[in-house]
């Protein structure tokens, strides 16, 4: 059994590294309540309770980092809610902690796979902090466009919506805000901020009913002591009908009526067609700024692109003839090897103490047979005298070990098994850079070797981190 601590073999029954200390009893009992708040979060996340989720998953870190599948359920409830940089933040850290057999390094992967929608998703984003901006300097009616925006870009963006209902509470327009917390509850069915903003537009409307009904309670009382007074006035007179004030009172209704449509309406509807046509120009106009904006930027990205592209085409064409050249006067595979590496060496500028060990070994593979030719000897004299520390740098196994795991890391296979392979020529011993060497073997596809390593793996160690997967990649080979 490895020890989660140190990572040292340990003996199961024991329970205690002899190596650190460390109980594994407390990383079970840590392991069993992570899970337990992991089991609650996924109950929550399937009824549509994310806030609750996201709570319950984030103690399940606090007891557990490394509970990949809490952290992968944590990143996809943060990517339901519309933030997709802290799932992507979750999604990293759990790759880092498991590479192989992970769902995180899947979700990496179809995010990559669709830079349509990650563009969408961080121009959201950018709309959204630019709408913040506006808020900050009373630019209210920007900071509405910019977040119509960004909720049209990432309908799931909880925070956006939440924003855009506090603006429209502002100025009362209860409605729309309700249209808008509505939607996020839609995502997330107990979102607290958008309960409470619910909460508080029902306060609000009851306040003004209760406004509106004292102010009309008196006009009311008013009109129907008038209105009695008057029905009683008319049953007194209504023997006594005067017919030219009636007519007057008819003819001055349909005089009002003709004033009013042909004067007061068109002045009201060509008002209204010139508030929309601002407000369409304005809108038009601020997106085309920022079109016209990403443009420019595209377009200089673009030629600095070409600029780079364009040199590194005229320096690979130097470099290319220069080796053809050199390879042609010196003759020879280790010869060439040494002259690659060490022109490679000179236009990088100061050489690091691994690139110099590496320079090393291909100087020492250098036969007699080769150096015979006058050119391969030119060369040969020409390196030592740039480097002339270079044959007694010295690298540990581990340092060797580092370098190409880093290498490895960033999917440089070729150049990470050179380092492996003088590693394990320094020490056969470590577990690791064993493994390695095998994997960067099979990735190369050199079946061969990789299938000798990884046998000599298993042979070498019997209970070693990897025993499981080595066993795995055999049947794949064989």
């Amino acid at each position: 059994m490895i020890c989660p601590k140190c990572g040292a073999n340990m003996i199961q029954a024991k329970g205690v590294c002899a190596k650190c200390g460390y109980d594994i009893e407390v990383n079970r009992q840590t392991r069993k309540y992570s899970c337990y708040f992991y089991n609650r979060a996924l109950e929550c996340a399937n009824n549509r309770d994310l806030s609750g989720a996201a709570e319950l998953l984030q103690r399940a870190l606090k007891v557990s980092k490394k509970n990949v599948d809490a952290r992968n359920l944590l990143g996809l409830v943060y990517y339901e809610m519309g933030d997709p940089i802290s799932a992507i933040q979750e999604w990293i850290i759990s790759k880092s902690f498991l590479e192989e057999n992970n769902p995180a390094v899947r979700y990496l992967e179809t995010l990559h796979a669709n830079p349509a929608k990650l563009d969408n998703l961080n121009l959201a984003i950018r709309k959204y902090n630019g709408a913040v901006d506006a808020v900050a300097h009373d630019g209210d009616d920007l900071a509405i466009l910019q977040l119509k925006k960004a909720v049209s870009l990432n309908p799931n963006y909880i925070r956006a919506w939440q924003m855009l209902a506090l603006i429209y509470m502002k100025y009362g327009q209860m409605d729309k805000a309700r249209a808008c917390l509505r939607k996020t509850l839609a995502i997330d069915a107990t979102n607290t901020v958008s309960n409470r903003y619910l909460r508080e537009i029902r306060a609000m409307n009851r306040a003004n009913r209760r406004i509106r009904i004292s102010e009309t309670e008196p006009e009311d009382s008013e009109n129907e002591v008038v209105t009695t007074k008057t029905y009683a006035s008319y049953l007194e007179e209504q023997d006594h009908i005067d017919y030219r004030a009636l007519i007057s009172l008819l003819v001055g209704i349909f005089i009002g009526i003709m004033v009013v449509y042909f004067l007061v309406v068109p002045g009201v509807k060509t008002g209204m067609r010139e508030e929309f046509k601002q407000g369409t120009q304005a809108e038009y106009a601020e997106q085309m700024s920022q079109y016209l904006a990403e443009i420019d930027k595209l377009e200089k990205e673009t030629q600095s692109l070409r600029n780079k592209i364009d040199l590194q085409e005229a320096d690979l064409e130097a470099s290319t003839t220069e080796l053809e050249d050199l390879r042609n006067k010196a003759g020879g595979i280790n010869m060439f090897n040494m002259t690659a590496y060490y022109l490679k060496l000179k236009s990088g500028g100061e050489a690091t103490k691994d690139e110099l060990f590496i320079l090393q070994k291909r100087i020492r593979a250098v036969s007699e047979e080769e150096l015979k030719n006058a050119s391969a000897k030119q060369i040969y004299d020409r390196v030592l005298a740039d480097f002339p520390d270079v044959l007694t740098v010295t690298m540990t196994s581990s340092e060797l070990y580092e370098h190409g795991k880093a290498l490895y890391d960033k999917e440089q296979y070729t150049a990470a098994l050179e380092y492996f392979t003088y590693s394990y020529e320094k020490s056969a011993d470590n577990e690791k850079n064993m493994y390695y060497l095998a994997r960067t073997y099979h990735l190369t596809s050199n079946k061969e070797a990789a299938l000798k390593c990884y046998n000599e793996y298993l042979e070498r160690f019997p209970e070693g981190e990897f025993h499981k997967s080595v066993e795995s990649y055999i049947k794949q080979l064989q």
